[in-house]
């Protein structure tokens, strides 16, 4: 008789584990990115007395000259090493070969590039008569979009700066979105503290 009550102890329980069990099947889990902490911007000034114009820029970046014979055309870039991020800045000289008009156009050029990946492209104009500083800045939209973030500025008579923030691989803005958030607040303290070095 107890090995009778044992036998259905054991069978009550196992019964029970069964459908206790979860029949429903297996979702796949949805793609996850590791999280970046970008720690706050502290600012460097930068003045080199080859460009007619200061700016600060975080010391999260690092600069990197690339060699520009030309003296009404120059190229630096902001390198973000750890986050595989590069901001390029190029400076021209306005003349009658390079002017504002042809110089503004070619930035609408670059833009029209990213077009194809874009959810939206942004556009804000930026003005401060008193720096003589006008300018445009773009936000480009869009998950595999690989410059999220560009402007150009200039004194409108002789000088003209394009920037571009460029992912340096193949881009997911979804994964680096902290990232790429940060550094449009460095280029926004950027266009904020940007002078030229001689009154217009």
């Amino acid at each position: 008789m107890r090995n009778y009550f044992s036998a259905a102890l054991c069978l009550t329980t196992l019964i029970l584990g069964f459908a206790a069990c979860d029949n429903a099947p297996q979702m796949p889990k949805p793609s996850t990115y590791m999280r970046l902490e970008v720690l706050p911007a502290k600012f460097i000034t930068f003045n080199q007395s080859q460009y007619p114009f200061t700016f600060e820029y975080s010391s999260a970046a690092q600069t990197e000259f690339l060699d520009s014979p030309s003296s009404i055309a120059k190229w630096f870039n902001l390198h973000y090493a750890k986050y595989n991020f590069t901001v390029n800045v190029s400076w021209i000289k306005l003349t009658a070969d390079t002017s504002l008009y042809a110089s503004v156009n070619d930035c609408y050029t670059f833009l029209k590039r990213h077009e194809k990946l874009s959810g939206g492209i942004v556009q804000r104009d930026y003005q401060n008569p008193g720096k003589h500083l006008y300018g445009t800045v773009f936000e480009i939209k869009g998950r595999d979009v690989v410059s999220p973030y560009q402007f150009y500025l200039t004194d409108s008579l002789h000088n003209f700066v394009r920037v571009a923030l460029n992912c340096d691989i193949v881009p997911n803005n979804d994964s680096c979105a902290v990232v790429v958030e940060q550094i449009k607040k460095d280029l926004q303290h950027m266009i904020n503290t940007f002078e030229w070095k001689t009154s217009q």
